[in-house]
């Protein structure tokens, strides 16, 4: 259930951030997605500012957003960046492999696309959630990832979004994600509580990968599935989303 007006403050219930290219300017713009729509939030800041403020000041621009946005765009309609950019490496754990940390200018949005570095005709993908912190170094919530390599692993892009999902959504359950290439499956793995719930963990970002798959060509229709993270789908080798 979203925050509507069964819960005006947006605590105790699942908030969706996005950032979004504003189709009057093109600025990027933080939003909140609420009944298929994305609501622009009014105010100077972005997500990462947002969360430094700490969970009372997320429902707060939450609240500000519903009730007086800048703009409100049909949420298929809207131009997804990746939800949030972070100030530093995200460390991704994956399975069966070593820990690697991807720095913030890998990072894509959902409708990004991927492109395949020259001379290379496909990529690996490894498919999980990264989880953000507030400032108190409480998570804050969940977005779906997925970390694309090529060659001998050697990390290309991190694919972020649709939306940060607060964590209300996801604490207590398993989370599963699955993936699909050419409408075939090609991968599947569950998070659990994930690396997120280490003893004495900051505030970065940090990221668990548990599903990947084989090599996936150019020109492929990929999918992926992450349930109340939500899901998206893209062309391999192209720079826009499908």
């Amino acid at each position: 259930m979203s925050a509507t007006a069964a819960d005006p403050d947006g605590r105790g219930w699942t908030m969706r951030w996005v950032t979004y290219l504003s189709p009057s300017g093109g600025e990027r713009r933080p939003g909140v997605v609420d009944d298929g729509c994305v609501f622009g939030c009014p105010g100077g800041e972005d997500v990462p500012g947002l969360l430094a403020g700490g969970a009372d000041a997320l429902a707060a621009a939450h609240r500000r957003a519903l009730e007086a946005p800048v703009e409100i765009i049909v949420e298929f309609e809207t131009r997804l960046c990746a939800p949030l950019v972070p100030d530093r490496p995200v460390v991704l754990h994956r399975a069966g492999r070593e820990p690697v940390a991807v720095p913030p200018g890998l990072v894509r949005g959902t409708d990004d696309g991927v492109v395949l570095p020259a001379g290379e005709r496909e990529l690996v993908a490894e498919v999980g959630a990264v989880a953000f912190r507030y400032g108190t170094g409480q998570v804050a919530g969940y977005t779906p990832a997925c970390l694309w390599t090529a060659g001998e692993g050697e990390p290309v892009a991190l694919t972020l979004g649709p939306a940060l999902v607060t964590a209300e959504e996801a604490d207590g359950a398993a989370l599963a994600v699955s993936v699909s290439v050419d409408d075939l499956p090609a991968a599947q793995g569950v998070l659990g509580d994930g690396p997120w719930r280490a003893p004495g963990a900051g505030t970065e970002p940090v990221g668990s990968l548990p599903a990947r798959t084989g090599p996936v060509a150019a020109g492929a229709e990929f999918f992926v599935e992450a349930g109340p993270l939500g899901s998206f789908e893209l062309r391999v080798g192209t720079d826009t989303g499908t």
